[in-house]
């Protein structure tokens, strides 16, 4: 897979320094049939649900993040309650992910924001919690309604609004405001300059909810971007388009300078989900299969490496009761295997082998070298910042002299370990199943 990967980059790369644009797009075909049939191959269930290669990943990423924020949460009080919302904010976003209308997925989209805001309201332990809710409110729900005029439009144009349906509608003129009908979804990813609401959602929510904003919620706004690009009609030279994606990869790039500025570990964290979101907004928006590939494989590493970096923040927060970076130093000290968790994580977080954020941002790479060498530049600067975030991230939390007041059998209770162990496994072993 990474043999021929590296082939077909190469080549892509060599054509089109020799304006060669057109045969390098055949053969980027050619290379990706096997991946095309498999992704888009559908199964339908009486016109509502049905399952795909894309659907399944976000089901199961849905199941198993859920399953590991209910283990992060097993001390938290009104227990039965918090278990409610927690089965609650599963089960409407299985079914955000399993429906074939957009009008039923635009419903779901909307309902997961009610359990998700009572989950900060009611176990949040900040008080600027009721603002940060008020923020996540407004800003998706003002950046969906442009989702739902636009599905309006499409079916009061006489197509259908099943997802499959309409996808092998030949007549796009309906979808010409495709900017503004995806604003919602760039909210939701977020893409810059809509990102506000997350680092106030996640510093605000607790555990539970900060693992199911980063590792699920946010892919909603990925995924529904990639079925809603099935029936847009997108010119790639159009100005708007260039405009949109170099406003993505700078505000990607500067969100990764504000990780480095960070004194808070959640808002570093969360500042970092900015930064690779943007290369799935790339990849979605470049509307070719590989693009497509690296932004799904970006979307499940970025799921599994986020939560557990949230975990780890909360394993480290319930013995020192702070977010600051110079209260939690010292972790070789007072937790060895916290800190090796961490490390693994962090390693992981820049896209280092065998990770699966390594293999999208390779599919991403060839992509933007391809539309752009400004994006493939830009890109290599969002990578190199990447590398310094997670390595600030690590070296701030393991290095130095610890606080004695830190008790250090808190940090390293067995449950925590094992969910930083759960999110690592996958992450760095998926890579052996893919196409």
């Amino acid at each position: 897979m990474v043999k021929s990967l590296t082939i077909s980059l190469i080549a892509l790369i060599i054509m089109k320094n020799l304006n060669m644009t057109i045969i390098g797009l055949s053969f980027l075909t050619i290379m990706s049939m096997e991946a095309t049939s498999v992704v888009m191959k559908k199964v339908e269930f009486n016109g509502l649900y049905s399952m795909d290669l894309v659907m399944g990943m976000m089901i199961t990423l849905t199941l198993f993040v859920s399953f590991l924020s209910y283990l992060s949460s097993a001390k938290i009080v009104r227990k039965s309650s918090f278990n409610l919302v927690i089965i609650s904010i599963s089960i409407v976003l299985v079914m955000s992910f399993s429906v074939s209308s957009f009008f039923l997925f635009f419903f779901f989209f909307e309902s997961v924001l009610g359990p998700l805001l009572l989950l900060i309201l009611g176990w949040g332990y900040q008080p600027e919690r009721l603002q940060a809710g008020g923020y996540m409110l407004i800003y998706t729900v003002f950046g969906s309604l442009f989702f739902l005029w636009g599905v309006s439009e499409l079916y009061m144009s006489g197509a259908s609004s099943s997802m499959s349906s309409v996808s092998g509608m030949v007549k796009k003129s309906a979808m010409s405001l495709w900017w503004l009908y995806i604003l919602g979804f760039l909210i939701k990813l977020p893409m810059y300059p809509f990102h506000l609401w997350l680092p106030k959602a996640h510093v605000e929510a607790p555990v539970a909810g900060s693992m199911l904003l980063a590792g699920v919620v946010l892919k909603l706004g990925g995924y529904g971007l990639l079925r809603l690009m099935m029936v847009m009609q997108v010119s790639l030279s159009s100005l708007v388009f260039v405009l949109l994606l170099m406003i993505n990869l700078v505000g990607g790039f500067y969100a990764g300078l504000g990780c480095v500025r960070q004194v808070d570990l959640k808002c570093l964290v969360a500042y970092s989900s900015v930064a690779h979101m943007s290369l799935v907004l790339l990849g979605v928006l470049s509307n070719t299969v590989l693009g497509v590939m690296g932004a799904i494989i970006i979307m499940i590493g970025h799921g599994l490496c986020s939560s557990g970096l949230f975990s780890y923040v909360n394993s480290i927060y319930k013995s020192s009761h702070s977010r600051l970076l110079v209260m939690n130093k010292g972790g070789l000290l007072t937790c060895p295997s916290l800190v090796v968790m961490c490390f693994l994580l962090s390693s992981s977080n820049m896209a280092a082998p065998p990770s699966l954020n390594l293999f999208g941002e390779i599919l991403i790479f060839g992509v933007s070298g391809w539309m752009s060498g400004a994006f493939l530049f830009i890109l290599g600067l969002m990578s190199f910042i990447s590398a310094c975030f997670s390595l600030y991230l690590y070296g701030s939390c393991s290095h130095g002299k610890g606080l004695m007041y830190m008790d250090s059998l808190s940090m390293s209770s067995v449950c925590d370990v094992f969910v930083l162990v759960a999110h690592w496994l996958p992450l760095n072993f998926l890579f052996m199943f893919m196409p």
